[in-house]
């Protein structure tokens, strides 16, 4: 009898750690599901499409060896735009804040894209920021730099297979 109450007991016990570790799970998604559709919402918005699409046509006429000064004033505003959207979406990766998994699914190609295409510029603002004597000159875009290797270690194509609910075949 006491035996039986015991394996009763254990079971009791895993069934709640089980119950108690799902809540947990449901909880983080609930808190990180407004963050990443507003960030989905803000990358499908015209200013960062159009953003995304003059690096792709015209970052190979621009001097980007001058940093955000080797653009037009206009692209400048939507490139620096662009710049700060991957680096705060990486800050929230790099802390926990998201999940790196649905980031790389859904934006790792446009993530690895742009990170190539403005990596010369974000080098080049680095070192005029090491020549005006600021502080902590590497910073600048760091968290977008640490989001595309982990996109690289961790490609969209992987966590996409990778999650339980994609098919074989997409």
């Amino acid at each position: 009898m006491e035996i039986a109450a015991l394996i009763v007991s254990v079971v009791a016990l895993a069934a709640s750690g089980i119950v108690s570790v799902r809540q947990l799970q449901l909880t983080e998604h609930s808190n990180t599901l407004p963050v990443l559709v507003d960030f989905f919402r803000e990358h499908r918005g015209e200013r960062l499409a159009q953003a995304r699409q003059l690096i792709f046509d015209k970052s190979s006429v621009w001097d980007l060896s001058a940093g955000l000064e080797g653009l037009p004033e206009v692209e400048r505003s939507l490139i620096r735009e662009l710049a700060w959207f991957y680096d705060n979406l990486g800050a929230l990766v790099t802390h926990g804040v998201v999940d790196i998994e649905p980031i790389s699914g859904y934006l790792g190609g446009s993530v690895i894209s742009v990170w190539e295409g403005l990596e010369p510029l974000v080098r080049a603002e680095r070192e005029k920021r090491v020549q005006s004597g600021l502080p902590d000159t590497n910073r600048w875009q760091e968290y977008f730099e640490n989001l595309y290797r982990l996109v690289k270690k961790f490609p969209p194509e992987q966590a996409r297979s990778q999650s339980p609910l994609w098919l074989p075949g997409n």
